[in-house]
């Protein structure tokens, strides 16, 4: 039964990423930056990210 369910999501999955990846293909992606920003299809867009380095934290 388990093996029935898992090959019919194997399928399924298989078919959505096969159908959608055509899609991508024809809406292709412009990415570059300019020193401070990231330009998306020649649209600024500012990223900010970061990390918690836990043995550096204090302690409170």
């Amino acid at each position: 039964m388990a093996s029935k369910v898992r090959s019919v999501l194997f399928l399924v999955l298989s078919l959505l990423l096969f159908f959608n990846g055509g899609r991508s293909a024809r809406n292709p992606v412009s990415v570059s930056h300019d020193g401070r920003s990231l330009k998306i299809n020649d649209q600024r867009r500012l990223v900010i990210s970061g990390s918690i380095h836990y043995p550096r934290s204090t302690p409170e």
